[in-house]
């Protein structure tokens, strides 16, 4: 079974291209001068190769700004899959500050991304999604069935991983499936994205608004009511939270205007979080544990789902030890009715023997006779 993981907090960031499907009806077969390709395949190209290093570089520019970055200097969000047109990317995070500065790098890139796109087919725009999960409970790190295919020797897709392949996935997110509920949540989640708001699932707001308290993010967020979404909570009404991205100064305006008038205003953020935390509290909905670049991890406060998986863990080991050595003995084993005495050996020289006892018996004989 090998080590058991460590308890890991990943984050999950989706951007997705908005406004592709109608733009590829519209232009199908138009074309920029010169180029083989229609124009909707170029911009998706552009897309999947900008995007990743618009957001690489900005995590970069961020990096001096947070202690302990020294901790998290390669730990920059890899693509863990694509989907049509869209990009998920996956880390797991180190701390606090790591956090803050993934997502402040991917905000930024989705403002900076949105505005050229803009610029070259105002039709097209980006909107994004985040969300966090725990593994390896309540979630799971599984083999992805592409990595089994080109390397059968990686086990049998769905074998519980140990910490080994969790420190593989960290590093190589795409050669991985992860599975569990806070996944399928983000994935509902993605429905609160607009192209001027963030979705956030409710973890990941509680952990923003505490980075806001410490003035690692300067994000505005709003409430935007509860709204069921299908095997999230047990089906109870889940709060809707969004960080704002829009970054057209006079849409911005525009934004501020209509929140006078409708009367919905920025949610004040101790309060934000005072109310998340009971939420989730009430539906059972776990707590993550990050802490700052400054503390130690407090083993203590770790979920009792990771607990009961480390102690299960443990039974895991004993009995399969129990099992090798079974095993051992059974094969160092032989039935007694396997003992097959052995012939006595025969003497090398028994010819000689022979001959030597018949000249003795004719001697015998030959004085018998006398």
């Amino acid at each position: 079974m090998g080590e058991c993981p460590e308890y890991r907090v990943r984050l999950f960031m989706s951007v997705d291209l908005v406004g592709s499907t109608a733009f590829k009806a519209k232009h199908g077969d138009r074309r920029d001068p010169g180029e083989p390709y229609p124009v909707w395949l170029n911009r998706t190209k552009s897309f999947y190769r900008q995007f990743p290093n618009l957001m690489n570089g900005h995590y970069k520019d961020y990096l001096p700004t947070y202690d302990g970055s020294e901790n998290f200097s390669d730990r920059v969000p890899k693509v863990w899959k694509t989907v049509g047109d869209e990009i998920i990317f996956c880390i797991r995070i180190v701390c606090l500050e790591h956090l803050a500065c993934c997502v402040r790098s991917f905000t930024k890139a989705l403002s900076e991304y949105g505005s050229l796109i803009n610029e070259q087919e105002p039709e097209l725009d980006v909107k994004g999604c985040t969300w966090i999960a725990s593994f390896p409970a309540p979630n799971a790190t599984v083999t992805s069935a592409s990595r089994f295919s080109l390397d059968p020797k990686q086990g049998i897709i769905g074998d519980q991983l140990n910490e080994e392949d969790e420190k593989n996935a960290d590093i190589n997110p795409s050669e991985y499936d992860f599975l569990g509920k806070q996944i399928d949540t983000g994935f509902r989640v993605s429905k609160f994205a607009q192209a001027h708001e963030l979705g956030l699932s409710i973890d990941l707001a509680w952990l923003l608004t505490m980075l806001r308290h410490m003035d690692l993010v300067d994000y505005q967020f709003t409430y935007r009511g509860k709204e069921q979404l299908k095997g999230v909570i047990g089906g109870a009404p889940y709060p809707v939270i969004t960080v704002q991205t829009e970054r057209s100064p006079e849409k911005r305006e525009l934004d501020s205007l209509e929140r006078s008038v409708s009367g919905l205003s920025f949610a004040e953020p101790i309060s934000l979080r005072n109310y998340i935390h009971q939420f989730m509290h009430q539906h059972k909905v776990e707590i993550p544990i990050i802490p700052s670049a400054r503390d130690k991890f407090d083993i203590e406060k770790l979920p009792q789902c990771y607990k009961d998986l480390t102690a299960a863990w443990e039974v895991g080991i004993i009995e399969e030890g129990k099992r090798t050595q079974s095993n051992e003995e059974a094969e160092a084993f032989v039935e007694p009715s396997q003992f097959v005495p052995a012939p006595p050996e025969t003497p090398s020289n028994i010819d000689e023997i022979n001959m030597a006892i018949d000249k003795l018996v004719e001697v015998y004989w030959s004085k018998g006779q006398t």
